[in-house]
């Protein structure tokens, strides 16, 4: 088991080792993709993986993690592999569909399997949240490296790229052959539909710290999500040169994963109270600091963003694993996945448009509005209980 965590570390930095997706905007356009084109492209990518994040959960659940994973892995190195014969809207449609059921079969999934073999290992009595900030460090710093590689890679020409992409696309389907389903992932309860109505039940109704957790991952994903695309308008719009997107992309993912990585030792050092505290008010900072300050200025405060979301990934997934049972861990994931892209099909076109209307400032003033509304409704009732929690042992 111990061997499956070191694995599964190795399929977070190649999972998101994809160095064509750094460039995947010019790309297209040499195809003939126009912008209208390529939206159409991602909108069908995102209702792909909408429709697929809870059935492929419930495949992981039921059929096994590594069933699951490997499959989902095996159909997106086959995507990457075949993506050098399109040409076509037609076949770049092809290729957005699969990936979508791809990535919806990998997500939720891993992490599952993850922290199955964590406690398969016999770590039971310990919080995980160094593991799962190690997992996080390992994909952001394979989104870095290869965003950087990407750049050198395309300077020889665009198919050099794109095989060295599909090339490096089957190094996870490798890892995944390696790994040892844990035993835990295969206790199933006899009554699963039953009993996984009951899980969602307590999960989204019943317990209020349960749910709250929840809504505060699946807030904290949307906006990092919103802000991959802000940040490369924000870039433009700040007059940086197109040959530094890659290095502060590269820069982002990484302050995003080492700051996931601290958030075990931050809990330990600060609380976790403090730590929930500026998972919150970091992000806004950045968001009404970016407002103000147009350029490397606004680009120096929108890492506190990073730092604040970074940190709430790993904090916030511990506290939804620590709560779901083994049976039900990669449905109940997928969902807070499907809580993020359904969140994000809202307010994308909404960002989108009015940074088109009005410009980014406003807008994201406007966000800094809405996660400030959100800290209030929805981290601050959480950090009160965790007091409450905290006070309670205190006193015993």
């Amino acid at each position: 088991m111990k061997r499956n965590i070191a694995l599964l570390y190795g399929f977070s930095f190649f999972d998101q080792f994809m160095i064509v997706i750094a460039l995947w905007v010019p790309y297209l356009t040499t195809q003939g993709i126009s912008m209208r084109q390529f939206m159409e492209l991602q909108a069908v990518f995102a209702l792909v993986i909408l429709a697929g994040e809870v059935p492929s959960g419930l495949l992981s659940d039921l059929w096994g993690r590594k069933k699951t994973l490997l499959l989902g892995s095996t159909l997106k190195a086959v995507s990457f592999s075949l993506l050098p014969l399109w040409s076509s809207y037609e076949g770049f449609l092809f290729y957005h569909l699969t990936m979508g059921i791809a990535l919806s079969m990998i997500s939720g999934g891993d992490v599952a399997l993850l922290y199955d073999s964590y406690l398969a290992a016999g770590a039971e009595k310990s919080r995980p949240t160094a593991m799962l900030g190690n997992a996080k460090l390992a994909a952001q710093t394979g989104t870095a490296v290869s965003a950087l590689l990407g750049g050198a890679v395309v300077t020889l020409s665009y198919g050099h790229l794109l095989w060295a992409n599909a090339i490096l696309s089957w190094i996870p389907v490798l890892l995944v052959l390696c790994i040892i389903e844990p035993p835990a992932s295969f206790e199933r309860p006899k009554k699963w539909a039953q009993d996984l109505k009951e899980v969602l039940s307590a999960t989204l109704v019943r317990d209020t710290a349960t749910r709250l957790v929840f809504l505060n991952l699946v807030a904290g994903g949307t906006g990092g999500l919103v802000m991959v695309w802000v940040n490369q308008k924000y870039w433009q719009e700040s007059g940086v040169a197109l040959a530094w997107f890659g290095v502060l992309s590269a820069g982002y993912g990484l302050l995003f994963g080492f700051a996931g990585r601290s958030a075990s030792l931050g809990a330990k050092r600060y609380g976790r109270r403090s730590l929930l505290a500026a998972v919150g008010v970091l992000p806004i900072v950045a968001f009404f600091g970016m407002a103000s300050f147009l350029g490397w200025g606004g680009i120096l405060l929108g890492t506190l963003g990073q730092v604040g979301r970074g940190l709430g990934s790993v904090l916030f997934l511990e506290a939804l694993n620590e709560r779901i049972s083994s049976a039900f861990r990669a449905t109940v994931i997928s969902l807070s996945q499907l809580g993020v892209r359904a969140f994000f099909c809202l307010l994308g076109p909404l960002v989108g448009y009015g940074i088109d209307a009005w410009g980014l400032p406003s807008v994201l003033s406007a966000l800094g509005i809405v996660f400030s509304i959100a800290f209030v409704c929805l981290l601050l009732p959480l950090i009160l209980r965790e007091t409450a929690r905290t006070m309670k042992e205190a006193s015993a």
